[in-house]
């Protein structure tokens, strides 16, 4: 009876916990509270079948009916959608396709190693019913292992190349290639039926050629999802490497052009200094001879010298000062001011992500105020105000610039779901000790929004929104838009808020 009741057992005990690993670790959509999540499931599992086996066998430890999977199948997602309700942060809609579609793929997974399990069983051909049933008993615990290994590896590749959830059109494309691989291996199996129906399968009364023939077709459906899962994740590093070479080119070219400028506002001061005394004589004899409209246009002209020996930026941070440097000279050959106020401190950021964040905004902000739409703008409203800002508890970068029209900010989920709203202007307000050192709005927005593109080439833009805000993320930061009506039209403000290190 023990190894009877295993046989009922086993296959209940892992479905669950299997299940919510393939979310988690595979698919890696993740739990909040993962110990509690995984324990729940093993509990529930563990429960289900002590349950299954008791209403199988009557008190002489015969078998009275064989167990309805299937009624355990619809149970088990219903608990694991209330693991995911409850504990998973992504909207309903995506909670309830993963359920479905997860469901599926377990279906497949353990339709797959169950009959490999009855092929390699049936090649065996044991007489002895003790060593039929430890046999049997051995595979399918063997099986559950190797499904279980099959995860791992899985969520080991997802690791190392791409450790984000993975997006629902390629969770949906790996359903369709499940399905296909599910109606070839059915056509296969019907195939090699004995009675020509293809209803029910005796893997008893097929030959050894069409067994191995099965048995190949499985291990070439594993292989499949294995590498769909790999090239998923190497593009996805691919297109990060992409991405990070980009922001280095970005980088080495700020500080070059950084460099240059800094070399040239030197020269040109040292040959200012050195005429200065000549400048003196002249400028004394203008006054003593009362040619005030000379002096007047003489000292213009050493003014205009002076402004072009600025290298645009002195933020005490090298970086932010090349970026804005390269930036300041990309806009005003675009006819846009830019002005900077404040200094960057008690906060310390990479070169690449100050990159990713800096040059990223203000790149919009040169885009949106260089709109055709706003060519009439006056110069006092057609720049760019960059501004650092620093309380006691946190710091503060923004970017402030006039745009032709509302831009809609998003609000974006965790796994990346974005919904439309447009938000109303604000500016951060530091609070007291009382607020336990959060940042206080009048608004309150949520964190980490990102602007819906109005680039018609949607598929090579709106990337540096995303690593604008993953860069904030790395300081646990937050990033947010807001977008106001004016009288010449909108201003949008971008602004990323640091807590300061203690």
């Amino acid at each position: 009876m023990w190894y009877k009741a295993l046989y009922i057992m086993l296959p209940v005990i892992f479905s669950a916990p299997l299940t919510v690993y393939l979310f988690d670790g595979v698919l890696k959509y993740r739990f909040t509270n993962r110990k509690a999540t995984y324990l729940a499931s093993w509990v529930f599992s563990f429960f289900a079948a002590v349950v299954t086996v008791f209403l199988c066998f009557n008190k002489n430890g015969e078998v009275m009916f064989q167990p309805s999977y299937d009624l355990l199948e619809v149970l088990k997602m219903v608990f694991v959608l209330v693991l995911m309700l409850l504990n998973m942060k992504c909207k309903l809609w995506k909670k309830l396709v993963l359920t479905v579609v997860g469901d599926m793929l377990m279906i497949s997974f353990t339709e797959i190693f169950s009959t490999i399990r009855e092929l390699i069983f049936l090649s065996l051909e044991l007489t002895s019913p003790t060593n039929t049933a430890v046999v049997y008993l051995l595979l399918e615990v063997l099986s559950l292992l190797i499904e279980a290994v099959l995860f791992v590896c899985l969520d080991k590749i997802r690791r190392k190349h791409d450790d984000s959830p993975l997006p629902i059109h390629v969770i949906l494309e790996i359903l369709l290639v499940d399905l296909a691989f599910s109606i070839l291996l059915a056509m296969q199996m019907e195939s090699y039926a004995a009675d020509g129906s293809g209803e029910f399968m005796d893997y008893a009364r097929i030959s050894l050629g069409q067994r191995s023939g099965l048995m190949l077709s499985m291990l070439l459906a594993i292989s499949a999802f294995v590498i769909l899962f790999y090239i998923r994740a190497t593009r996805k590093e691919r297109d990060d490497l992409k991405d990070i070479n980009r922001i280095n080119e970005e980088l080495v070219s700020s500080q070059t052009r950084f460099y240059e400028a800094s070399v040239k506002a030197d020269s040109e001061i040292r040959a200012i200094r050195h005429d200065m005394k000549n400048h003196v004589q002249v400028l004394t004899l203008l006054l003593e001879n009362q040619e005030y409209d000379q002096m007047r246009d003489y000292l213009k002209e050493m003014s205009s010298n002076l402004q072009s020996t600025d290298i645009s930026a002195h933020t005490g941070d090298v970086i932010a000062d090349a970026i804005l440097s390269a930036k300041t000279g990309e806009a005003k050959e675009r006819g846009i001011s830019l002005v900077t106020n404040g200094v960057i401190s008690g906060i310390t950021i990479t070169p690449q992500d100050m990159c990713k964040m800096l040059a990223n905004l203000l790149d919009n902000a040169i885009e949106a105020t260089a709109d055709e739409r706003l060519a009439d703008l006056g110069e006092e409203f057609k720049k760019i105000v960059v501004e650092f800002k620093k309380t006691e508890k946190f710091f503060m970068l923004s970017v402030t610039n006039p745009c032709a029209e509302m831009v809609k900010v998003m609000d974006e989920d965790d796994d990346g779901a974005a919904s439309a709203r447009v938000e109303s202007k604000r500016e951060p307000v530091a609070k007291g000790e009382g607020q336990k050192g959060k940042l206080a709005t009048e608004s309150s927005p949520r964190a980490f929004k990102i602007i819906r593109s109005g680039k018609k080439d949607k598929k090579n833009h709106g990337f540096g929104l995303k690593n604008i805000q993953s860069a904030a993320e790395n300081y646990d930061g937050e990033f947010s838009a807001t977008c106001e009506e004016k009288p010449y039209g909108f201003e949008f403000r971008a602004e990323i808020v640091f807590p300061v290190e203690k």
